[in-house]
């Protein structure tokens, strides 16, 4: 196997230190050790940028000066290796100077000192190898965060120029849409003259397919206010007990068309909350048109209300297909649609309501089964 070879420069003008720490040096098996020292006039500094030492070995008295100061002047320079002080021991007193200063260690010339030399030489290397590596990976991790955080200005330029885009769009669909609609209206109910049964069944499919667009945009313009930050609650007291049976009768002919069962528990203790009126029911009419719509025919919803210490807490339980584990990580997420399962809607039903229930500081979570049906519930503050 090839030797390690690792450059040694001491700057020690002393013979006989220099002998001791060559001889010390020779005698390590496995490592080869390419020993320089300076002659006297000849620039430290300079040598030391131009050989790039993979160890320095400075001694603290030197002729007409001290090894600190040496040292002091290379702790500006980039050096490839760790320094190294020695010292008579007299001099002790200023070791924790020089480390101070940027030494790895400062050995006393004790009687056999070099002898320990190899073994602060291979921990200095290892150290100064080490703090090296972890200060390129601070400087990767450094560059790597700019990078990160300019393509992440670049994201949330290019969300916000989405997001404009589609409450531009959403605004644009609704005048026509409504107007759409009226007009259906107007010729359905006989206003420019008698309707065919024919002609009525057509009329009513194209305003059926008028108002989905319609939840499209209103769907659209939800998000994109959630997302802006424009969305605010107009708070007021609010009987959610109560908005929840004036909701149900608006329900009452599809769950009838579909032959499903509703199951009702409503907690009589359930004191009124401070919230937004219309959001709240936003929040139970998405909440429940997604019960319905997974439910299949002759199938069960259950709806409870629970009067908990600080808040009141809504389930709404189905009976329908329900979800596998993994499923249930992503349902709150925009248009996202769990079911393989072709379904009317957007997929934004579920995430405009997390959001409102957080806007009110609430919770809502799922729990779901395959095959055993899913159960929403969400909570708003008293």
């Amino acid at each position: 196997m090839e030797k390690q070879v690792i450059k040694v420069f001491i700057v020690d003008f002393a013979p006989a230190n220099l002998s001791k720490i060559k001889n010390a040096l020779s005698r390590i098996s496995g490592t080869s050790y390419e020993i320089s020292w300076p002659q006297i006039g000849e620039s430290i500094l300079k040598k030391v940028e131009e050989e790039k030492f993979d160890v320095i070995i400075i001694s603290y008295d030197l002729p007409n000066m001290n090894g600190l100061e040496v040292l002091m002047d290379l702790q500006y320079k980039e050096l490839s290796g760790p320094i190294i002080m020695t010292a008579e021991a007299r001099d002790k007193e200023f070791a924790p100077q020089a480390i101070r200063e940027g030494a790895y260690d400062c050995m006393i010339r004790e009687k056999g000192f070099e002898e320990g030399l190899p073994v602060v030489i291979h921990n200095a290397l290892t150290a100064f190898r080490a703090a090296k590596e972890k200060e390129r990976l601070q400087k990767e991790i450094a560059a790597k965060k700019v990078e990160l955080e300019a393509a992440n200005r670049k994201l949330q330029q290019l969300d916000k120029i989405k997001s404009d885009f589609v409450a531009n769009v959403a605004h644009e669909f609704r005048t026509p849409l409504t107007i759409i609609k009226g007009n259906i209206d107007l010729v359905n109910k006989g206003g420019l003259g008698s309707v065919a049964p024919s002609q009525k069944e057509m009329l009513e499919g194209a305003i059926n397919i008028v108002n989905r667009l319609a939840r499209l945009v209103n769907d659209l313009l939800d998000i994109s206010k959630i997302e802006s930050g424009k969305m605010e609650l107009k708070k007021e007291a609010v009987d959610i007990n109560k908005t929840i049976e004036e909701n149900l009768v608006i329900f009452d002919k599809i769950i009838k068309d579909k032959k499903q069962k509703i199951e009702k528990s409503l907690a009589g203790d359930l004191p009124k909350i401070s919230a937004d009126r219309d959001k709240a029911t936003q929040v139970f009419v998405n909440l429940l048109s997604n019960a319905i719509k997974y439910t299949p025919e002759s199938g069960t919803i259950i709806i409870k209300t629970v009067n908990l210490e600080t808040e009141i807490m809504v389930e709404i339980s189905d009976t329908g297909e329900g979800m596998a584990q993994e499923d249930m990580d992503k349902i709150f997420d925009k248009f996202t649609r769990v079911t393989a399962e072709k379904k009317e809607g957007t997929g934004l039903g579920l995430p405009i309501a997390k959001d409102i229930v957080s806007l009110h500081k609430g919770r809502i979570w799922v729990k779901s089964e395959l095959g055993k049906g899913s159960q929403f519930y969400f909570t708003l503050p008293k």
